[in-house]
């Protein structure tokens, strides 16, 4: 049966749920109060890979020689880069438009409020849009830390730093997780000095241990500075125009001096959405809308997506909570898998993960968990690409050999992740993807050895 479905926020969780209402032939309505698309789009996922890939292929002609390639001089024109990272950005921007209109969504462009369970308000114009359903996809905002010195010039989040008019000379970057990793390589390969200071004992905590221990030593070998298990204590001036970050190390107190300081501890729900208190959607203890496995908040008919709800703040993720919430809005019976969602960072070696890492697998089923490693050095297509540091680790659970968890470093293991995904998915075995014959010479070959190595049968080690 038809039904009126308001959604507001256009970001990928939102735009796709707007559109899987659409297929579901539920009259829409998408309320939006900045731009198409939302933080992945526009300030998030792609501008920043877009400068990912002009750094990478700016790094490569420089190491060119390598390859048995001699480019006599190579230079970064920066405004073309982000003129190039805009146009990127405008297009998908207007991808999205045109699919609101494809799928007969309407669009309002406003600041949402909601009156109450069946009503969503829009600031500018007045209007009230009735709806029978209402999905909550207002994203995140960048997150902060009560350090003495913030608000001051000099000190930038990521919005700033993708629309830098120029380089810094000199970066320091405060957090070490996926977003300050890959805002660090990228201006280190376009010439800016980078220190990374992060409170944890590694870079990308949650990740798999072993290999983020490849990656933090790759970033080093490159040339980047990275010190773990610092406190930011403040940010001062540095006396010569830039800034200066206290923080403690071991005890003692340390500076390091830059042009610039980016915050990049993470991000934080946008709970600015007028109403949510008075209709008592209710919290976790963290600041996120409480949802169940459907999407659904303690408020009959209210739903709620991406960001909003924490957990795993990525734009997949929130694509398939919209669908997820969607499909239950109209009576069809969803959960949302929240265990397979891949984790990905861009940086060079790529990592990525899905399921559970080996200290979690060791956590959840002990020292009977079946690990399979397969390293880079091994593998034929990385030593053509000039990228052999890196491993895949295949977790396999010890009664029936289902795979559990895959973690992959090294060149396309963001794409290569797909394939671990769907394994999971379909509660492959690891014998299923040694079965499977891989192309040669192909860097997804390692997917295939390394669950040769869970029974120790790998053939190139």
């Amino acid at each position: 049966m038809s039904q009126k479905i308001a959604v507001i926020g256009g970001g990928p969780g939102g735009y796709v749920a707007a559109i899987r209402a659409a297929q579901l032939k539920n009259e829409v309505t998408l309320v939006e109060k900045d731009e198409l698309g939302g933080t992945c789009t526009n300030r998030g996922c792609i501008p920043t890979k877009a400068l990912i890939q002009s750094a990478n292929v700016y790094w490569q002609a420089r190491h060119s020689q390598a390859f048995g390639v001699k480019i006599p001089q190579v230079d970064l024109d920066y405004p073309a880069v982000l003129q190039r990272k805009n146009a990127v950005v405008k297009r998908l921007v207007n991808g999205v438009g045109f699919l609101m209109k494809k799928n007969r969504i309407r669009v309002v462009k406003g600041e949402a409020a909601l009156t109450d369970a069946r009503t969503v308000s829009v600031r500018e114009t007045g209007e009230k849009i009735k709806a029978d359903k209402i999905i909550l996809a207002m994203g995140s905002l960048p997150a902060g830390l009560p350090i003495e010195g913030l608000d001051q010039q000099g000190v930038i989040t990521s919005n700033e730093a993708l629309n830098l008019e120029q380089l810094p000379s000199s970066l320091v970057i405060i957090g070490g997780g996926v977003i300050g990793i890959e805002f660090a390589q990228l201006m280190h390969r376009m010439g800016v000095k980078v220190t990374v200071i992060e409170l944890m004992p590694s870079i990308l905590p949650t990740e798999d241990a072993e290999a983020v221990r490849i990656l933090t030593e790759m970033l080093k070998k490159e040339g980047l500075e990275i010190i773990t298990g610092a406190a930011v204590k403040k940010i001062e001036e540095d006396g010569r125009g830039g800034r200066q970050v206290v923080f403690s190390l071991a005890g003692q107190d340390h500076r390091r001096s830059a042009e610039l300081v980016l915050m990049a501890v993470g991000r934080k729900p946008d709970l600015s959405l007028s109403g949510l208190d008075r209709l008592g959607v209710p919290l976790t203890d963290r600041r996120h809308i409480l949802v169940n496995e459907r999407m659904e908040t303690g408020v009959p008919g209210i739903y709620a997506i991406g960001d909003v709800i924490g957990g795993i703040m990525l734009a997949h993720a929130a694509m398939a909570e919209g669908v997820c919430a969607v499909e239950n809005a109209g009576g069809i019976g969803r959960s949302m898998n929240c265990r397979l969602v891949p984790r990905c960072v861009y940086s060079v070696p790529e990592m990525a993960g899905a399921g559970l890492t080996e200290a979690e697998a060791r956590e959840q089923y002990g020292d009977k968990i079946k690990v399979g490693r397969f390293p880079l050095t091994a593998n034929g297509k990385a030593a053509i690409l000039g990228e052999t540091e890196g491993l895949i680790k295949i977790l396999a659970e010890p009664n029936y050999g289902e795979i559990v968890g895959v973690t992959l470093v090294g060149p396309h293991a963001t794409e290569l992740i797909a394939e671990a995904v769907v394994a999971m998915s379909l509660e492959a075995g690891f014998e299923d993807l040694a079965a499977a014959v891989h192309a040669h010479p192909t860097v997804s070959e390692t997917m295939m050895e390394a669950a040769l190595d869970v029974d120790k049968r790998a053939i190139h080690i």
